[in-house]
């Protein structure tokens, strides 16, 4: 029967943030960036002059380079008068040419339709006619009377005249077959003609001076017949095409050039006591000397700023989302921009009093510098929007300054890339300041910008100066203030007379040199599948630094003494074993170390168990696995979840099991190395340690080369130096 061991508390993990905090804190982000911004806005307002249209000027305002402004009004009028000179388009309207031939053909046939004989119907009161002598029987038809004929036709012709219905009921079949055909000549004559609505008198008595001349037609029924129909059936026949007829009218007007108003360098542009006019307004505006509207500029900043929220909120979420999960990160992004939206305030600002060239000491390459170091590279590419954004915002001009911020920012994320150590980011912002004054003067020549270019360039040197001091000033508050794993703090960290590492050095000799090694070989299969080489050797300096509180319970602590595990039952012995990372961890927490460098101290055994013990403990139970209890074999740790705490978690059990084997052997040969690499590596595979991180089966295939490379070059076969022979004296 084991005997009753204490439970070892699991490795305390912070938990993430509920989802209603975290939607908080994400609310509390957007409506602080927001105020900022519309704030910022507000006091950008107050610098200029007050200048209001249709008010006195308080001052005299000159231009301080050419504008010019397109008089809005005067080149409205002048576009409409050209547009209202083009005639309209006419096109040929079937419809209405079919028609006039229609109606005409419509009229003849109710001409020859009234004269049609109609049934007569016997009167049932009255007796039946008896057949004639010669035995014809009665008539069933008759003609309609002439005065009849009349009446239908008026009705079936209305707006005809009675002269017109009187000639056509007179007319013979002949006649009416002959007027018929040369009515409709004359009217497909006309139909083919473009006839417009204002000519369609004057066109039909054009056409019926030559026609009716030209053609035979019995008594004068070439007026009052031939004339009469076409005049009532003849219509235009063509409309205006509007769509050609805009198309022609916006070219026209479209063809008049701007009526411009020009302001020279230096010139006038309004005198303190004139009434400010919309022209002038809109000059001032263009040389950004004044504001037209304080609640507008407010209006337009906070809506700058909403949009600048959406468009990062759904970045955040779907390219980063470590920093869309994480409170602290986001209000350090929060900081860095707000900080930044201050800078370039304040170089407007300058800029209004001391010439437009000083806007470029806007901290642009600060901003990408320190976001791409504390919050990650793809981060300090993403936020080349707000800082364009915020240029613009305060300089609607400051097309060439929004180039140069954009171009700053996006060098300073590949310059701070691969940094290892202070030097390389003193070198790294130093080529960033540099490159400053060049980015100036390339934005200056690519916008064809020619106005103080020398102080431009001064501008852009003492920027990108100020930027390289800032970034080294601000990194260790920031890095303090909200536990970011930076290059600086992870440098920090590495320095070996930190307190953590000179108590494991002083108190566990040999698990800070355990420590030291798996540092080297951490930080070299990190570097070789593309992790964070500087992360993975910190954590694994620190990850044993819990064995201090019981540092001879650890073999490799154990040099002249006997070992204490020895008079231990095996659980006990796991109990210790296992403690070390649960205090580690606390140890951790309590000095403020990254959470980064954390997890993975909590993640460097996993949940493997302590395999020595548990054999033993097996062995006590004579050979029977089932009456031990193996959960208390096992690591409370978590498994890893980072590459790095994946690559540490390998490295530190190939470390210490090679280091064991060479303890008794001296040296081992590659084969022996590689084939102890690979067991370490199934059975973590097959216990499913790497299942909750990124790592792929490559990446680890990769990092079981570079391990194997390392142990070898340090327990490699060495040559037997021979001993020196006894003195004979």
């Amino acid at each position: 029967m084991s005997p009753s061991v204490p439970a070892v508390p699991a490795v305390p993990v912070a938990a993430p943030p509920s989802p209603r905090r975290l939607l908080a804190h994400r609310a509390a982000v957007a409506v602080v960036l927001v105020a900022s911004v519309g704030l910022l806005g507000v006091v950008r307002d107050l610098g200029g002059p007050a200048l209001r249209v249709g008010e006195p000027a308080s001052e005299d305002v000159f231009a301080t380079r050419e504008v010019r402004v397109v008089d809005e009004d005067a080149t409205l009028t002048a576009r409409r008068a050209a547009a209202e000179s083009v005639d309209a388009v006419l096109v040929p309207d079937p419809d209405a040419q079919r028609a006039v031939v229609a109606d005409l053909r419509a009229a003849f046939a109710a001409a020859r339709e009234v004269r049609t004989p109609v049934p007569v119907e016997p009167d049932p009161t009255e007796e039946a006619p008896a057949a004639d002598a010669e035995g014809a029987e009665p008539p069933t038809s008759r003609t309609p009377s002439a005065v009849d004929q009349r009446a239908a036709l008026t009705a079936r012709l209305p707006g005809v005249s009675s002269a017109t219905i009187v000639a056509l009921v007179a007319a013979s079949d002949a006649e009416l077959d002959l007027l018929e055909r040369e009515t409709i000549a004359i009217g497909q004559l006309l139909a083919r003609q473009r006839i417009p609505e204002d000519a369609v008198t004057s066109a039909l008595a054009d056409t019926l001076a030559v026609e009716l001349g030209l053609r035979s037609l019995p008594r004068d029924t070439g007026e009052t017949v031939v004339a009469a129909l076409l005049e009532r059936s003849l219509r235009p026949t063509v409309v205006v095409d509007l769509e050609a007829t805009g198309a022609a009218r916006e070219r026209a007007a479209a063809a008049v050039p701007d009526v411009v108003g020009v302001w020279r360098a230096g010139e006038a542009v309004v005198r303190a006591g004139e009434l400010v006019g919309p022209l002038e307004a809109a000059a001032i505006a263009e040389l950004d000397l004044g504001t037209t509207s304080r609640w507008r500029l407010v209006a337009v900043a906070v809506a700058a700023a909403l949009m600048t929220v959406a468009v990062g909120g759904v970045l955040l979420a779907r390219m980063h989302p470590l920093v869309w999960t994480s409170p602290k990160r986001l209000w350090a992004l929060t900081l860095l921009l707000v900080v930044y939206a201050g800078g370039v305030l304040g170089a407007d600002l300058l800029a209004d009093t001391a010439g437009r060239g000083w806007t470029f000491l806007v901290p642009a390459g600060a901003l990408g510098s320190t976001v791409a170091l504390t919050l990650g590279p793809g981060l300090g590419v993403a936020v080349v929007l707000p800082a364009v954004l915020l240029v613009l915002l305060f300089d609607p001009a400051g097309a060439a300054v929004a180039a140069y911020a954009a171009a700053s920012v996006l060098l300073a994320v590949p310059l701070t890339r691969g940094i290892a150590s202070r030097s390389d980011l003193r070198a790294a912002l130093l080529r960033g300041a540099l490159a400053a004054p060049v980015l100036v003067g390339v934005a200056l020549l690519v916008l064809d910008v020619r106005e103080d270019v020398l102080v431009a360039l001064v501008a852009g040197a003492l920027g990108g100066g100020a930027s390289a001091l800032l970034v080294q000033g601000a990194l260790p508050w920031i890095e303090t203030a909200f536990r970011l794993p930076t290059v600086t703090a992870l440098l920090d960290l590495a320095d070996r007379n930190h307190p953590l590492l000179r108590e494991l050095e002083l108190k566990a000799l040999g698990s800070y040199n355990h420590s030291v090694l798996v540092a080297a070989l951490t930080e070299r299969a990190c570097r070789a599948i593309g992790a964070d080489p500087l992360l993975g050797s910190v954590a694994a300096l620190y990850h044993d630094i819990g064995k201090v509180r019981q540092p001879h319970f650890f073999i490799e602590n154990q040099q002249g003494i006997a070992n204490p595990h020895d008079g231990l039952e095996p659980e006990v012995s796991a109990l210790i074993i296992i403690s070390h990372v649960v205090d580690g961890v606390e140890m951790a927490t309590s000095h403020r170390l990254p959470p980064e460098v954390v997890a993975c101290i909590g993640s460097h055994h996993g949940t493997m168990r302590v395999k020595y013990f548990h054999e033993r403990a097996v062995a006590a139970a004579g050979g029977d696995p089932d009456a031990v209890d193996e959960a208390a074999f096992r690591y409370r740790g978590t498994r890893p979840r980072s590459r790095e705490a994946a690559v540490l978690l390998l490295a530190d059990s190939c470390e210490a099991t090679t280091r064991a084997l060479a303890m008794t052997r001296g040296t081992l040969p590659r084969d022996e190395i590689e084939a102890t690499v690979d067991d370490l590596l199934e059975e973590r595979l097959a216990d499913g340690q790497f299942d909750a991180s990124d790592i792929t089966l490559r990446d680890l295939r990769v990092v079981r080369d570079s391990l194997v490379e390392s142990l070898v070059g340090i327990y490699h076969p060495r040559i037997a130096y021979p001993r020196p022979a006894p003195d004979a004296r």
